[in-house]
């Protein structure tokens, strides 16, 4: 991309939308640590992505390393099929809580809400929620 055109919002937004507020001016280009980083090398503290990178930090030595090795081993799988690494993950969390002792590995907060919700309903036999 024209290095000049990295930073015309307009044109970076012709193809996208952006749900509930606008888009930043600032268009990251790799981050490390706390910090994300734009083209020109302005570092910009990093307190909104959330999820690992908030407790870990981008682009973590160890998390890089693994997921590199496994990229090249095993990238994805139909959610029915298990992995080694999926095993000892729910193996692992398994053990965390004596009265909690299975798992569900789900990918979003939505799944986790759904999921959640429909346990509950199983378990009560009710099907309403207040909320």
């Amino acid at each position: 991309m024209d290095p000049d055109r990295r930073s015309d919002l307009d044109h970076l937004t012709r193809h996208l939308i952006r749900y509930g507020g606008t888009f930043q001016p600032f268009i990251a280009e790799r981050a490390s640590g706390s910090f994300v980083e734009d083209a020109s090398g302005r570092k910009v503290l990093d307190f909104t992505s959330g999820q690992m990178s908030a407790i870990l930090g981008h682009c973590h030595p160890e998390i890089v390393e693994v997921v590199t090795e496994m990229i090249g081993r095993l990238d994805h799988l139909f959610s029915g099929m298990l992995s080694q690494p999926v095993i000892d993950l729910a193996e692992t969390l398994g053990t965390l809580s004596p009265s909690l002792s299975k798992v569900i590995l789900l990918t979003t907060g939505a799944e986790a809400n759904e999921a959640a919700l429909k346990l509950a309903k199983s378990a009560t036999g009710r099907y309403e929620v207040v909320g």
